[in-house]
């Protein structure tokens, strides 16, 4: 999941390991398996956001160019479209995680779609071979 996000092998193990710091603080309970999922999904996402420093970037969603693989693309879309439908994580949740509306996530969802579909169809990017 670290590296759908961040697309760095460097930044993935650094959120990992910030990830692991973090969990190491907080009590696991066998008893609630989905709770301690929900709580590690929530923190690795957390961290590797954090770890691309979105602040320093500016507006790269904007920059001009066409990318030929997921990471490629600017931090925000690539992160909006890996959470919405890779990760399948609700429309909400992603706008909390990246600090955005919904009706911003939908735009830097469509925005990925339209970029990658100019270098390579969309059938490509969820295996659906058969369209």
């Amino acid at each position: 999941m670290a590296w759908y996000l961040v697309a760095d092998h460097r930044l993935v193990e650094e959120a990992i390991l910030r990830t692991m710091e973090q969990l190491d603080a907080i009590p696991f309970d066998a008893s609630t398996p989905l709770l301690a999922y929900n709580q590690v999904r929530e923190t690795l996402i957390t961290q590797a956001i954090a770890g691309l420093g979105l602040g320093r970037k500016g507006s790269e969603e904007d920059a001009s160019y066409l990318p030929s693989t997921l990471g490629e693309l600017p931090d925000l879309p690539r992160l909006a479209f890996m959470l919405k439908l890779v990760l399948r994580s609700s429309e909400i949740e992603v706008a909390k995680f990246l600090d955005v509306t919904p009706s911003r996530v939908r735009e830097l969802v469509q925005a990925a779609i339209d970029r990658l579909s100019l270098r390579m169809p969309f059938s490509v990017l969820t295996g659906c071979h058969d369209a």
